[in-house]
């Protein structure tokens, strides 16, 4: 985040001569002190003494060294908090979802008013369906997935949990159609009776 010439000053600083500077920075020392000269003259400041035995800092040097130190730090504490700071703000919400407790009705719920909260993404996450399943996927809850989107009627499930109803659903029975009920556009209970039924 700070200046690519002030980065390399400080690697020449700490390495105290261009070969070994270019040697870890990998381009030639001829480009470091080119670089080094550009920045003296921005500057207008000479930052390092020269000599056959290789470079010592000036009292200008020093402080430009020790500020420039300074400040590296803070923008890497800059960037590592910022870094936090965006991950903190978007949150990914588990879903658990089967084939007979589909997530549907809280993903059509969703639709209608993610654009509210753009910085929240929903993850769909399977389950199994069968009874044992079922329960064994509800006593992880807040591990393997945040939420789970089902019908609730079972005392077993509201010993281990708690939901929030999303709504209320009609509920419809297929038959074949040339059974007696399929004459019918509304069913009463006493409809059922004599039938059995496969329910989910």
């Amino acid at each position: 985040m700070i200046n690519p010439l002030l980065r390399t000053f400080l690697t020449v600083a700490d390495c105290g001569s261009f070969t070994k500077a270019s040697e870890k920075l990998f381009i030639s020392a001829t480009a470091i002190m080119k670089q080094m000269n550009t920045l003296e003259a921005h500057l207008q400041l000479q930052l390092i003494q020269r000599s056959p035995n290789g470079i010592t800092l000036t009292s200008a040097g020093e402080i430009i060294y020790r500020y420039t130190q300074e400040m590296q730090e803070m923008a890497q504490k800059a960037l590592v908090e910022a870094k936090t700071t965006e991950q903190s703000n978007h949150a990914t919400f588990c879903i658990g979802t089967s084939l007979l407790n589909p997530a549907k009705p809280f993903i059509d719920l969703w639709y209608q008013v993610n654009k509210n909260f753009p910085n929240y993404k929903l993850h769909l996450v399977p389950f199994e369906d069968n009874h044992e399943g079922i329960v064994s996927e509800i006593e992880k809850l807040g591990h393997k997935f945040d939420f789970l989107i089902g019908v609730c009627d079972s005392k077993l499930w509201l010993s281990k949990c708690q939901f929030t109803p999303l709504g209320r659903y009609k509920k419809m029975v297929a038959v074949s159609k040339d059974h007696p009920l399929a004459k019918h556009k509304k069913l009463q209970i006493s409809d059922l009776y004599g039938q059995t039924l496969m329910m989910v």
